[in-house]
């Protein structure tokens, strides 16, 4: 462009700043709006640019391995593994699960109805370990509680007293047991969080839910096609309470319910939500008795999350269509591999 040109445009550009400054000073911020548009329409076409911006689907798949004893396999590159896409090999990428480099968003939905007051006993100790082992100290947590309702107890942070406040005041309420209902409110706000953080809900309740609005399918989509991966620590409503210490009393709202128990006792054939939630999001199901053992299995999780291989790839196919992954180490075929067992894209 010829230098003469080069100076009409500079100078038109300075023109156009001083106008869009002045309607933003002398108007109201919808005349404003519109003088930036008119601005904008009248930048010469050499200074205008046109992006064009496409989603990008990258699948995460954090995998574990271990030995037959459960011990992990350290050491892994990209190149140690094969990964299968309905049954077509991928190139894929593999980032570190340190901590420090891979912030965790965790969401921890706790049941809190009036059945789970023994368990709850026992919860409102915990929330002291989860930054320590689990979110580190650039990791987040939030925490839900839910029985009729699902209910924010304390927004996403990174104070570990914060958290261990929200844990301390659990009350148990409510006869219902809306697990479903608070993982999909949980994948909603995992998903308002940067896409470079790793996204986990632990999921402390029965292994069945009660009164859920959502369907299991459709959260199990969701959380598939948000990379979030479901970690269930389930607890029995009728052993619970045999561990029970009578300083371990928790505040309740409301009274115990009598007819749930009996409610209880006729659903146990349903379905077993927490293991599919662990199974189709390769995450995994534990359950706990004691305090000592809900502490043990919160350790195991979080040694478990800094030990996983953060496999990615950019997903291929038609939209609405259930990939299958099949993911295999070459010269360990003895490894125990543990992932997603596919995706929606």
């Amino acid at each position: 462009m010829p230098r003469e040109a080069r100076m009409r445009n500079t100078r038109t550009m300075h023109s156009l700043r001083r106008f869009g400054t002045v309607c933003f000073n002398i108007v109201s911020r919808r005349a404003s709006a519109a003088c930036a548009l008119i601005a904008l329409s009248l930048l010469p076409a050499s200074t205008q640019e046109n992006t064009i911006r496409t989603r990008v689907n990258l699948v995460v798949a954090p995998t574990t391995v271990t030995d037959r004893e459960g011990k992990f396999i350290d050491g892994l590159q990209a190149s140690d593994f094969i990964v299968l896409d309905n049954g077509r090999p991928r190139t894929i990428q593999m980032d570190t699960s340190d901590i420090a480099l891979t912030p965790i968003s965790l969401v921890i939905a706790v049941q809190g109805n009036g059945m789970s007051r023994a368990a709850l006993a026992k919860i409102r100790k915990v929330g002291s370990m989860v930054e320590p082992l689990i979110t580190g100290e650039r990791g987040e947590a939030a925490i839900v509680r839910f029985s009729d309702q699902v209910e924010v107890m304390q927004d996403f942070t990174r104070n570990p007293d914060l958290i261990a406040k929200a844990f301390s005041g659990l009350k148990s309420r409510g006869s219902g047991a809306r697990s479903i209902d608070a993982v999909a409110q949980a994948i909603e706000m995992l998903t308002a969080r940067a896409d470079n953080r790793r996204r986990v809900v632990l999921i402390i309740a029965e292994s069945r839910d009660r009164g859920s609005r959502a369907k299991l399918t459709g959260v199990l989509q969701s959380a598939q096609r948000a990379n979030v991966t479901l970690y269930p620590i389930t607890f029995s409503v009728h052993a619970t309470p045999w561990t029970a210490k009578p300083e371990d009393a928790v505040p309740a709202e409301g009274g115990f319910n009598i007819l749930g128990v009996v409610a209880e006792l006729a659903r146990l054939g349903t379905t077993n939500t927490a293991e599919e939630m662990a199974r189709f999001t390769g995450g995994r199901r534990v359950s706990f008795l004691t305090l000592k053992g809900l502490e043990s299995e919160i350790g195991h999780l979080g040694e478990e999350l800094h030990s996983q291989y953060l496999l990615s790839f950019t997903a291929a196919g038609e939209d609405g269509v259930f990939h299958v992954l099949d993911v295999k180490v070459k010269a360990q075929p003895d490894a125990i591999i543990r992932t997603r067992p596919g995706y929606w894209n």
